[in-house]
């Protein structure tokens, strides 16, 4: 395995060219032999955010064609080393919740916050590499020239020595020779990073950009521009009903951008706050159907490959299949239309960085963290009242109004992680997650079990539907119906961790520091008696 020793830059009028390398290794190789060099080009994608989160802060993301339409993508620090490397294998991939879970996945999610992560430069690689052997053949050392260009005439070029494991020290005698005999600097990076910092430099502002103390309208301006981007984004899967997975992020895009609306409004620019409200809502509303039969068809899928009435649950796949081509024939309607267009051109515009709405009142001039905070323990404190007041026999519509202030509840600390260390909200969100998959799965159950009756409903009768497919159905139902009980069984000891000292103590260390400055640390004592 060849491992990286050494980097260097060679002298601006050194021809970077195989004979060049050749040349030079002759110098260099001592007692070594020197194969004919080796030469492939390449041609990578630089990748970033619409805001240019990942360069603002030091970091290349990459990505390089592979076979099959696969992509091999790399993420490298501010010091040039890679830090994590994936292979994507759709082309259009464009969020850190597309890629496969591991290294560079958890990287974007830290510093990608989930924005689109677009094609922003194509470059173009060229590398000749060669071996020394030594008299028996073996390869001792590997050395390889680089050169880095964009479209814009920029260039540059490094020589590294690759050490092979068990033989550093003929790596070491060859480094040693390419100063001592060739006088070659050290580079201070690779000819890639130094290529991609001197075309997208990094600014004066070092770490995080967004800060907790930050002007609370143009953080809020940042982060409803990354959403829209989202939206925008993930558009033409909709309308092409690609997958499900597109319209699901196209639905999270909305409900955020409605949470911020409503949560948060003191936050967001009066300037088309209130047609966006009215838009985003309806956009809900319309992108809701297809939705929801996605969900269904996908519970059937997954039913039909494990259960024994397979076959008799046909007649009901084609039934949802039918509604769900109607469905999406209106929302591609919708989506096409004036009303849609006109709402995101008009949002667009009133999220400009250059309007001066955005600061225009005193609570757009506020610390972003103290207004997102404040609001954060004013849910957290209705969410813990409503849910002592849940026993038993509770009826279910207080469980579902409990689930919709616990999604208000996440939305608004995901918003506050974007100024916070994430090692300080990651687990707060984790333990909101815990008590939301309970007053999920008993309002998801109680929808699908109300929807099959009514699919048996409309199918009893139909030509080809038989007497076992409405008993596959009503089988189905069932059990799902125990499965929302069970779920109901369940949420007594998910609301007791939720409320727990220990658990409470993770939001109180975001949200009460932060209060505290707000309100002159009355806060902190208000919310112990309160909840």
């Amino acid at each position: 395995m060849a491992l990286p020793l050494h980097t260097y830059t060679p002298p601006e009028d050194w021809p970077a060219t195989a004979d060049s390398l050749l040349a030079a290794a002759d110098r260099l190789r001592g007692s070594l032999v020197a194969d004919a060099p080796t030469t492939r080009s390449r041609s990578l994608t630089l990748r970033d955010s619409a805001d240019r989160r990942l360069t603002r802060r030091g970091y290349r993301l990459t990505s390089v064609p592979d076979e099959d339409d696969r992509e091999t993508w790399t993420l490298a620090g501010p010091d040039g080393a890679v830090e994590a490397t994936a292979q994507v294998t759709a082309p259009d991939r464009r969020f850190d919740s597309d890629l496969p879970k591991g290294a560079l996945r958890s990287r974007l999610e830290d510093l990608g916050r989930g924005r689109a992560l677009h094609p922003v430069a194509e470059l173009h690689l060229t590398e000749t590499a060669l071996a020394l052997r030594d008299e028996e053949g073996k390869i001792r050392c590997r050395v390889l020239l680089t050169r880095a260009a964009d479209g814009a005439g920029g260039e540059t070029t490094d020589v590294a020595v690759l050490a092979l494991k068990g033989y550093e020290a003929d790596a070491e005698r060859v480094c040693a020779r390419i100063q001592d005999d060739l006088g070659w600097p050290q580079a201070p990076m690779p000819a890639l990073a130094r290529l991609l910092a001197a075309a997208f430099p990094a600014p004066v502002r070092a770490g995080t950009e967004l800060r907790p103390d930050d002007p609370a309208g143009p953080v809020m301006r940042e982060l409803l521009s990354a959403q829209l981007d989202i939206l925008e984004d993930r558009l033409p899967g909709v309308l092409a009903d690609r997958h499900p997975d597109y319209l699901h992020q196209f639905r999270v895009a909305i409900r955020r951008t409605r949470s911020a609306l409503s949560q948060l409004p003191q936050a967001i620019a009066l300037e088309g706050r209130a047609e966006a409200t009215e838009g985003f809502r309806w956009l809900g509303q319309v992108t809701s159907p297809q939705r929801d039969l996605d969900v269904q068809l996908m519970d059937l899928a997954a039913r039909r490959t494990h259960s024994p009435d397979a076959d008799a649950l046909a007649p009901l796949e084609r039934h949802l299949q039918a509604m769900k081509t109607a469905s999406h024939r209106d929302l591609a309607l919708q989506l096409s239309g004036t009303r849609f267009q006109t709402l995101v051109a008009r949002w667009r515009d009133s999220l400009s960085p250059s309007s001066a709405n955005w600061t225009a009142t005193e609570p757009l001039r506020a610390p972003f963290a103290e207004i997102v905070a404040a609001r954060g323990r004013k849910i957290l404190r209705r969410a813990l009242r409503d849910g002592r007041r849940i026993g038993p026999h509770s009826e279910a519509e207080r469980l579902h109004d409990l689930r919709k202030r616990m999604k208000k509840l996440r939305y608004v600390t995901e918003f506050l992680a974007e100024v916070l260390p994430r090692e300080k909200t990651k687990p707060a969100i984790k333990a909101l997650k815990g008590l939301q998959e309970v007053l999920g799965r008993v309002q998801d159950r109680e929808v699908q079990v109300t929807a099959l009756h009514r699919y048996g409903r409309e199918l009893a009768g139909r030509k080809g539907v038989s007497a076992e497919t409405l008993m596959a159905i009503g089988a189905w139902s069932e059990e799902l119906d125990r499965d929302r009980r069970d779920a109901r069984a369940e949420f007594a000891a998910a609301f007791k961790t939720f409320a727990a000292g220990e658990t409470q103590a993770l939001f109180h260390a975001i949200f009460d520091r932060h209060t505290a400055r707000a309100d002159g640390g009355r806060s902190k004592r208000r919310g112990t008696k309160e909840e």
